[in-house]
């Protein structure tokens, strides 16, 4: 991370002005601290790997030997939070940490599949290749009128992007099909699942999927960023398990010191809001969506390590779509193979390095 923090990323200047742009909500639980203030510059970041890091990890591993229900001892979850972390926000660095570094050393053949990460040429780019992306209104410009301000005011025209070279997707709302409605609210948000795949560093090696999880939407929210996490076995029973959150980790102020969220209020067995029994819940067009997904990243981004997938099961015609890919991707606290995603890892970084 210290080697890439000057160099030049695939969506920022720099791989630093990337962390400070992507960690500036993320606060780490008891803190209230966001941790984009430690990637300031290089030194900043050093500094906090180095010291503050290692504190956060002890303090990290007393509150686990308290409430994890592994019950090991306080040196034993140090030695994990310190040396082989495996939560979400860990892997998720690894992962953006991998694409940064191959977009870094392979910069001239993988630009264009770099690109895709741009929501609106994924579409595009989707469309020609004849992946199931969401359509795109066929209209040049659209206007937002409020039916009670007047005097020129509460009106707002977007161009599309598609059409008349503007920056707005103008699409329609899509609706979650009936299985996924059955689970939630009626009034919860399109709840995707986000699905990522993988290629070894192999240059003959297949896409594969790393890990599945649905993201149940909450009442009364306009997407599924504060969803419950449900992971889907796609090896073999596909089924889902119990949920859990990420949200204590997007907690500012005082709230970041709410312990409940941390660890007591991560078994959801039962959606808070629907009140359904999501566990043990079998999915049932899991291998459609795998297949959906390495298709795309065949198609779309041959060469990229690791892609997330947003995929949507809608009520049109029943149908999957796909809604955008994310290159720095994390895992949703999704289960998978540690020992096939350390390796994953250690392979990718050997061959960059070469």
């Amino acid at each position: 991370m210290i080697r890439l923090f000057s160099l030049r990323h695939y969506r920022a200047k720099s791989y630093g002005e990337d962390l400070r742009a992507n960690l500036r909500n993320v606060i780490v639980p008891f803190t209230a601290v966001p941790l984009s203030i430690f990637c300031l510059n290089k030194f900043f970041c050093l500094c906090f790997l180095i010291f503050i890091y290692p504190l956060w990890a002890f303090i990290g591993s007393i509150y686990l030997s308290i409430y994890d229900p592994r019950k090991n001892t306080v040196d034993e979850h140090f030695h994990e939070q310190l040396l082989k972390p495996n939560y979400w926000f860990a892997t998720w660095r690894i992962n953006c940490t991998i694409v940064a570094y191959h977009s870094y050393q392979k910069w001239e053949q993988t630009k264009k599949q770099y690109d895709m990460e741009d929501k609106g040429r994924f579409l595009i780019e989707g469309k020609k290749l004849d992946l199931p992306v969401t359509p795109v209104l066929d209209i040049p410009r659209i206007m937002i009128k409020h039916k009670s301000i007047e005097g020129g005011m509460g009106i707002n025209v977007y161009n599309n992007f598609a059409i008349n070279d503007g920056d707005w997707i103008i699409q329609k709302v899509f609706e979650n099909s009936d299985f996924i409605q059955r689970l939630v609210t009626p009034d919860a948000p399109l709840s995707t699942v986000r699905i990522i795949t993988s290629r070894d560093a192999s240059k003959s090696s297949t896409i594969k999927v790393k890990t599945m999880v649905f993201r149940a939407g909450r009442i009364r929210q306009q997407t599924d960023h504060n969803a419950i996490f449900y992971n889907i076995d796609f090896n073999s029973s596909h089924r889902l398990s119990s949920g859990t959150t990420n949200r204590h980790w997007y907690q500012t102020g005082l709230k970041s010191f709410d312990t409940t969220s941390m660890w007591q209020g991560q078994n959801y067995s039962v959606h808070p809001d629907s009140h359904v029994q999501l566990e043990g819940i079998k999915w049932p067009n899991v291998k459609e969506m795998m297949e959906c997904v390495c298709q795309a990243h065949e198609k779309l981004c041959p060469d990229v390590p690791i892609i997330g997938w947003d995929v949507a099961w809608t009520n049109e015609d029943n149908r999957l779509m796909l809604l955008e890919l994310n290159i720095s991707c994390n895992f949703f606290n999704g289960h998978f193979d540690t020992k096939e995603y350390t390796n994953f890892c250690y392979e990718w970084f050997r061959t960059l390095d070469q």
